[in-house]
Order: structure tokens, then sequence, then C-alpha cells
């Protein structure tokens, strides 16, 4: 079941209070950083518009109304995605959803649709949601998550009412996480948040999925490559194994590490093993090549819908290691 997480509690009594007082947007953009919770606070708040008999501004759970929405059958409660992980939300997905609209609701109430990621639409996808997002039907909710709004139509931005999930605080985030990794070592719950950059959701994905090995793995791989021990491209093939997009998060993540600790160096003082070994890098890379570096990176993780992952990954690791040398060939 979705829940609403304690940093969300002011954007859920905005929404519960213009629901009770019949205004309610037709139209929604949640938007902030991954791992916020935005997906499930859409979930949610779905739940409560969709429930029969929901009380102080929360879904009973119990009615039919409710079952079929866990159940993931509820006929008024609609989900567009891209069908693949990285992939687009296509015209025809938003044509089959105003088709949905167009009927009448199947319990006389609202209608809820998702679209997330919303920036996955492509251009005649955004374009033809354009009319819905003008002109809903009566009863309607769209809403639309994304991270970075800045990658959405300023069309479709207009449209719709903004409401902003920012990473929380970090005590907030850290009893969160340590509640749902009850056996873990308390020092594993920090070092999970940082490595998430203060996203709780992200950070216990992460846990689940024993990430933290992963990215010990990655970041001894960094360490050969800078030192030429590695080859960028076998390194490269065994990155990809686990999904196309972690692996360029991750090396956003480091090199933002990295700059962090050489501009402020009693950073990740909590995490003495992860500091050490961030000092272990060459220190011969300038700070104006990581932060170079960093763009680079950041302009590839933008578009990794559009592009193969792998020959990406590749060029990145390749100029990672590759940035020593050309600081030693400066020098000599």
């Amino acid at each position: 079941m979705a829940e609403v997480h304690p940093w969300q509690a002011d954007q859920w009594r905005n929404l519960a209070a213009r629901l009770a007082g019949g205004n309610l947007p037709h139209a929604l953009l949640l938007h902030g950083p991954a791992g916020t919770g935005k997906a499930d606070f859409a979930a949610a708040f779905t739940r409560l518009l969709l429930c029969r008999q929901a009380a102080d501004a929360r879904p009973c759970g119990a009615c039919s109304a409710c079952r079929l929405y866990e159940a993931g059958n509820h006929p008024d409660a609609h989900l567009v995605e891209p069908d693949k992980e990285g992939g687009v939300i296509k015209i025809d997905q938003i044509r089959a959803l105003i088709a949905d609209l167009g009927l009448s609701s199947h319990a006389g109430g609202y209608k809820v649709v998702t679209i997330r990621p919303a920036d996955a639409m492509n251009v005649s996808a955004a374009n033809s949601l354009l009319k819905t997002l003008e002109e809903p039907p009566e009863n309607t909710l769209v809403m639309l998550l994304a991270e970075q709004i800045s990658r959405l139509p300023a069309t479709i931005r207009s449209r719709c009412q903004q409401l902003r999930f920012a990473i929380p605080p970090r005590a907030m985030a850290l009893q969160w996480l340590q509640e749902r990794l009850p056996l873990a070592e308390p020092a594993l719950a920090g070092e999970l948040l940082e490595t998430a950059h203060g996203a709780p959701l992200q950070a216990l994905a992460n846990a689940e999925q024993d990430l933290p090995a992963l990215h010990q793995t990655w970041l001894a791989d960094l360490q050969g490559l800078a030192e030429g021990r590695l080859d960028p491209a076998k390194v490269a093939g065994e990155w990809l194994k686990p999904d196309p997009v972690m692996p360029i998060q991750f090396l956003y993540g480091r090199i933002a590490d990295l700059i962090r600790l050489r501009q402020v160096p009693d950073s990740f003082a909590d995490q003495p093993g992860y500091r050490k070994l961030l000092y272990s890098f060459p220190a011969q890379i300038e700070l104006r090549k990581l932060y170079a570096y960093l763009d680079r990176v950041a302009e590839s993780l933008s578009m990794m819908t559009q592009l193969n992952p792998l020959p990406v990954i590749e060029s990145l690791l390749v100029h990672w290691a590759n940035m020593p040398a050309q600081r030693t060939t400066t020098q000599g």
C-alpha cells in the first residue's frame, strides 16, 4: 500500500484541504529529485480520490474501490509510463488515455491519471496531451511526475499547478530509513543516505539491491582506471549488467563527492572509509577538469533515453582513465 511519507505532510494537507473545499486543480505537476516518494504520494492521493468511504483525508482501505485499486484493477485509475526502462511515452499511449477519459466514470466519481516520468513523453505525445490539460473532462485529475521540470515543454508546465518534493531534512530521512532497516548497523543508514544524495527511497532501494557492495566494486574500478590498470571497454561492459542508467548516476554522484571533498576537506567525516577512498584518487586531476567531467556526465545522463548506453559509458570511462595522464603530460 502506498504511503504518505513524513516529509510530504505539507503537500498532503494542501491537497486534502483543496479537495475538501471543492477547488482541486485538474492537473498537478509533482516534481523533485528521484527517491523523494513522488510516485507513492500520487498513488496515495489516487486512493483517496477513488475511495467511497474516506474519512479525515484518508482512504478507508476496505471498500470495493480501495480493494480494486490495490489489486491494480480500478477502471478509473490510469497509469501511463514507458513500456521499458529508459523508454519514451508515445503518442499512441496518450491517445488511448484520452479515449478512456472520454468514457463515464465507473463509480460516478473521479478519474485519476498518473503520467510518470512526464518528461519521457515524446513531442507528439506531449502535444496530444495539451487539449486534455486545457479542457479536462469533469472530475478528472491528471498528475504528471518529473524530476526536472525544465525538461518538460513550457506549454505543459503552464497548464499544471506545481507541487515540489524536496530532499527531506537528514534527521527525518535517517529515522525513516533506520525504521526500515532494523537489523542494519547504524552507520549503514547514513552511508546509504549519503550515496543516495539524501533521497530516502533511493537509499532504501539501494540497500535492498545490495548496492553498497556494487558501489564498492565500481569505486575500485574507477581507481584501477585512473591508475591505468583496467581496460575501460571491459569495465563498461560489466557496469552495464545491472542497469543502463545506474552506472552514470553513480559516476555523477562520485565525481560530485570528489569535488566536494577537494573544496571542503572535512566532508564525509562520519564516513571515514568512504572519505579515505575518495582521497586515494589521483590528486593530480585538477578541480576544473573534475567540474568539466561532471558536466559531461550530466549531459550523458540527460540523453540516456536517446542513446545506446554502452558507447556512452565506455566514452566516459575512457575520458576518466585519461585524466591523470593529461595532467602528467601537461606538467612534463
